[in-house]
């Protein structure tokens, strides 16, 4: 719960929106840490009034729910906070690319102030520091903001009326599988007739090959390495360092003992079905295999990697900020694809 909780906030002090906005104007963004959707974040303006409303992935006791925090102030015409010389950070970026320079911005949950500074900018983007972290800001041609990078976070925004799923409702209710409990699981897109998503490549180009029973081994290292399986802080760290960990931190640890011997692995995000439930959110490796060929492995459970309960979803580095993972999940928040088991027909 803490290190999910930690993650959310971390992400969220370093978020999208900007004085341009009309008053009267909303918007809501999702974001991902890593590739991994954590929550959305809702910005409101209307009437001198700017609101900032997070809700974000909340783990208690092995239980994903959801946790809302909002924080509302009172701002002047040039988007100040009255009382105060700071912007608030979204509000900042809200709409239109911020001039170049520098202005003190506020984070809205925590409060801190300090520089925010745009070092280049063009009609449809601006790049620059927020309190000395890096940020790039990517807008559509009547300045709207579209999508937000800062280190490892993405912030990308939801159409308006768009009906999207939150991040923590897909942790804890995952996606309903559709066609019985047997037979290889795949996606289909909602609404159309057999026209599968585009597939995930077999191997990233940077994949070194190893054998079976050293990729194996490697595998039951980091599974005995976590006497507690769930989520932590060790899932949101570069190497999985930590006492306990879930599937993301298992993969992470697999991948960081991998690169430690000179060898680079694949970092799956997909859907896991265990039991006939609904497909969850999951995360595991893929290994390249010499002579030819790749295998995947689970170093969270140990289970053999099929194809009627693991549904790869997106390949990436391990050490990236998952982009293509994040577009993927995505795509599945807005309700565009749907989890089916394949008959011997299709």
């Amino acid at each position: 719960m803490k290190a999910l909780l930690a993650v959310a906030m971390l992400a969220l002090q370093v978020n999208p929106a900007s004085t341009g906005a009309a008053s009267g104007e909303s918007v809501r963004f999702v974001f991902a840490w890593r590739g991994v959707p954590v929550g959305t974040v809702s910005l409101a303006l209307d009437a001198g009034r700017f609101a900032y409303t997070s809700r974000h992935l909340h783990v208690r006791e092995g239980r994903a729910g959801e946790r809302v925090r909002e924080v509302t102030l009172d701002v002047d015409a040039a988007g100040r906070v009255v009382g105060a010389d700071a912007v608030p950070q979204a509000l900042w970026l809200w709409q239109g690319p911020p001039p170049e320079g520098c202005v003190k911005g506020r984070e809205e949950l925590s409060g801190q102030e300090g520089p925010h500074c745009v070092t280049s900018r063009s009609p449809t983007s601006a790049e620059g520091t927020m309190l000395g972290a890096r940020f790039r800001a990517d807008y559509d041609a009547q300045g709207r903001l579209r999508a937000l990078d800062v280190g490892e976070s993405r912030f990308t925004v939801a159409a308006p009326g768009e009906r999207l799923r939150t991040p923590p409702e897909l942790f804890a209710a995952g996606v309903p599988v559709e066609g019985g409990t047997q037979g290889a699981l795949k996606l289909l897109p909602s609404g159309q007739a057999l026209r599968p998503t585009a597939p995930v490549p077999e191997r990233l180009p940077d994949m070194t090959t190893w054998t079976p029973d050293a990729a194996r081994a490697l595998s039951r290292k980091v599974h005995a390495a976590f006497p507690d399986k769930g989520p932590t802080a060790a899932d949101w760290r570069s190497g999985g360092e930590g006492e306990a960990g879930g599937c993301l931190a298992h993969a992470l640890r697999f991948a960081a003992l991998a690169r430690a011997n000179g060898q680079r692995v694949g970092l799956v995000h997909g859907l896991l079905v265990v039991d006939g439930g609904p497909a969850r959110p999951h995360a595991w490796v893929r290994v390249a295999l010499r002579g030819g060929g790749v295998l995947d492995l689970d170093p969270t459970s140990l289970d053999p990697v099929r194809s009627d309960t693991h549904l790869p979803l997106a390949l990436v580095p391990p050490e990236g900020p998952g982009l293509e993972a994040g577009e993927r999940w995505l795509s599945l928040l807005r309700g565009e694809w749907r989890v089916v088991r394949a008959t011997r027909r299709e």
